[in-house]
């Protein structure tokens, strides 16, 4: 569920539907911060799923991120979406101890809008992790609960209503198979969120890899290093292939090996691609 959704709010895939989703989605988040973003005549925004970032001695993986850019191409917003399929996956602690890696992984981000998107069920759990997340307001970061599916508005619904628009042809016609996978993913997606499925299902990454470097520590450790299309960087370590924390990774290499990049400075996608810069040159 979060690979499709992530899919949709990249207005670069090949869904066709351009920014119609992710526009929809940001007036129901919040129109009013949106409001210099929805004015655009085009939003161009990129979608990473289960980027890995340091916390601490440990890591973890954000459910989607979702990059938008201004006008003149520059980041505009950041969004950060943990996606709660369960009522009952409910963790105290997770929703903050993302906040914090993100901060861990770039101290400086501005225009940080942290989701916390659920089933439209009000349990103690749920709310208790919502509410434990206190966001750093002066630098422009905000948090909100959003639902898969109400009576007044949520994902669901505006999948349904752009099919609708569709349908009496407010905007461009969908093609057909994409016309069928968005409902089968509606129906899908409302049997999770009200509990009456009955299996679980791991979403897989997307994006073919772009490029590709094996890089060995001092300490003899070897590394994968990927670039996939979606601008996503992650490290697997080379005898496991278990997925590793990037930003520590690359950090260590470069110190190692005294490249030109100011990693200490620099959020993980950048650190990513200076680093597949500098070694195609």
């Amino acid at each position: 569920m979060s690979a499709f959704l992530g899919y949709l709010l990249d207005s670069t895939k090949d869904h066709g539907l351009g920014d119609t989703f992710l526009r929809a989605f940001l007036a129901e988040l919040d129109a009013e911060t949106f409001a210099p973003i929805l004015a655009q005549s085009h939003i161009r925004a990129g979608a990473l799923l289960e980027q890995c970032y340091p916390l601490g001695p440990n890591n973890c993986s954000l459910d989607i991120e979702v990059w938008i850019e201004d006008d003149n191409g520059n980041q505009a917003f950041r969004l950060v979406i943990e996606n709660k399929i369960r009522s009952g996956a409910a963790n105290p602690k997770q929703l903050v101890r993302y906040y914090e890696a993100v901060l861990e992984d770039d101290p400086r981000v501005r225009n940080l809008y942290v989701v916390f998107l659920t089933p439209a069920v009000n349990t103690a759990a749920l709310t208790a992790e919502f509410n434990a997340l206190k966001v750093n307001a002066k630098r422009q970061h905000y948090a909100k609960r959003m639902y898969w599916d109400t009576t007044s508005g949520g994902v669901l619904p505006i999948l349904r209503n752009i099919l609708s628009r569709e349908m009496v042809g407010d905007i461009n016609p969908i093609n057909e198979y994409m016309r069928h996978t968005i409902k089968a993913f509606i129906r899908h997606a409302s049997a999770w969120t009200t509990g009456q499925s009955k299996t679980m299902r791991k979403g897989e990454d997307i994006g073919d890899v772009k490029e590709e470097f094996e890089i060995t520590l001092l300490n003899g450790r070897a590394f994968r290093v990927v670039m996939r299309d979606s601008a996503q960087v992650q490290v697997f370590d080379a005898v496991t292939g278990d997925k590793q924390v990037a930003r520590r990774i690359l950090g260590t290499y470069i110190d190692e090996n005294g490249l030109p990049i100011l990693h200490e400075q620099l959020a993980t996608r950048q650190i990513g691609k200076q680093f597949f810069e500098h070694m195609a040159s």
